[in-house]
């Protein structure tokens, strides 16, 4: 699956000394993940650059302490689309609905519904619309969250 990027919306680069939501979103990412108890406030000083060069050392990446597109593509959920199941789409149906961009049934199966949604979601986000959740759309979805 190659990672098509709007003219929009793209992953952005974080290295220490980057501030704002995207680091508050790697900082959660990376909590969810086991590295760590980083303080979630936007700022990629020392302790979020330890906790990236870990978390890359561990997944085989170039250790660098650079959140750039491998580093975003390991951290975020893997991608998804019509057919899936399992606990990352739950995870998916959940936030939707948690942002206001779904009332989907949380069953864990990306059906029909879920894709509308999904496919909605990209269109207003100026993503390229698919009906499938890859690194940018679960990007856009998740920094919806932490902006909330």
């Amino acid at each position: 699956m190659t990672l098509s990027i709007s003219s929009s919306l793209s992953l952005p680069v974080l290295r220490n000394g980057s501030n704002g939501y995207d680091v508050t979103l790697v900082q959660r990412l990376l909590n969810n993940a086991g590295y760590g108890s980083l303080v979630e406030d936007g700022i990629f000083g020392v302790s979020t650059d330890a906790a990236v060069k870990q978390f890359q050392k561990d997944r085989n990446l170039i250790v660098d302490g650079i959140v750039g597109s491998q580093t975003w593509g390991a951290l975020l959920p893997p991608t998804i689309g019509r057919g899936s199941s399992g606990d990352d789409v739950k995870r998916l149906q959940i936030t939707m609905n948690e942002t206001n961009y779904g009332t989907l049934v949380v069953d864990g199966i990306f059906g029909s519904n879920t894709e509308a949604y999904v496919k909605a979601f990209q269109t207003e986000m100026s993503l390229e619309v698919d009906g499938i959740v890859g690194p940018l759309t679960w990007y856009a979805l998740m920094s919806i969250m932490i902006q909330d």
